[in-house]
């Protein structure tokens, strides 16, 4: 891995990418390879390079974890109905998901809203702040935009570390309209603490795009919509627990579902005491 965990290479990009795009096909890494329009050889030696994992490991490890993201958010769906649409069998799934994550894929569903409750209490938050927090939530329709972005893989912890480089780094991109984005890509209930991936992203004009691209910057679109948007002013201690509070109780109570757009965050406001302001953008169906 590179300093500050950052992956890079466009090409490695565009396999992640691909992958995140086909987590419900049984997709090889002649797959991926092929998309890239590199040799197996080639993609499977620089994806172990720039992310310290192989090729056919993170494929695998990154449908289990999917596949218990939505055992945790689709709370309607069996379990059958989840491992089929990850194209296993029901035999084969609880063996691969066990094997992984070290528990049966019904004892994880049952575990996950003790983890609100505990998370909350780790905070000294009762279970009545947690009913309470969905007077935070505001359902809205957000415009498309358009960012400059760097992936990282790492610790969440590291974020402040992290968003000090890379706003250095693109500083001479900035002006006054500019909006600092976090993608959260992993839940770090479910995925290795070191092995999480993110993004850190800034706005950039959609005219000025081609010539970012041109030079080498690594652009995206994050697409627009509906979203419920959870409008968070606390230290980011807090954080983990909000997004946990999303996925085990407010979803399930409210009947909303997510789609497969990405998570993100707009940074408002941080001030020097580590409070911040954020706008947590969930999409929705």
């Amino acid at each position: 891995m590179k300093e500050g965990n950052s992956i890079s290479k466009a090409a490695i990009n565009e396999a992640i990418n691909y992958i995140f795009e086909h987590f419900e096909e049984d997709i090889t890494v002649d797959d991926v390879a092929s998309h890239c329009g590199y040799s197996k050889y080639h993609l499977t030696r620089m994806f172990k390079e720039e992310t310290d994992e192989a090729l056919y490991q993170f494929i695998k490890r990154m449908r289990i974890e999917r596949s218990a993201w939505k055992l945790k958010v689709e709370k309607d769906k069996s379990i059958t109905e989840i491992s089929e649409e990850y194209g296993y069998s029901s035999s084969n799934y609880a063996t691969a998901f066990r094997k992984q994550m070290e528990i049966s894929p019904a004892e994880f569903r049952k575990n996950n809203e003790k983890l609100v409750e505990e998370s909350a209490l780790a905070h000294g938050l009762t279970l009545d702040d947690l009913e309470d927090a969905g007077g935070l939530i505001t359902i809205e329709n957000i415009d498309a935009f358009y960012v400059v972005y760097e992936l990282k893989k790492g610790n969440y912890q590291n974020l402040p570390k992290e968003w000090g480089r890379f706003i250095k780094k693109y500083r001479h991109l900035a002006d006054d309209n500019t909006r600092y984005v976090e993608c959260t890509i992993d839940d770090p209930s479910i995925t290795e603490e070191n092995s999480c991936l993110y993004e850190l992203c800034m706005t950039v004009p959609d005219d000025e795009v081609p010539a970012l691209e041109a030079d080498g910057y690594l652009t995206q679109q994050f697409e627009g919509g509906r979203y419920a948007v959870y409008h968070f002013k606390g230290k980011p201690q807090f954080l983990y627990m909000v997004y946990q509070e999303m996925f085990c109780r407010w979803l399930a109570k409210t009947g909303n579902r997510l789609d497969d757009r990405p998570i993100f965050d707009i940074y408002r406001s941080i001030e020097s005491d580590d409070y911040m302001e954020i706008d947590i953008c969930f999409p929705l169906q």
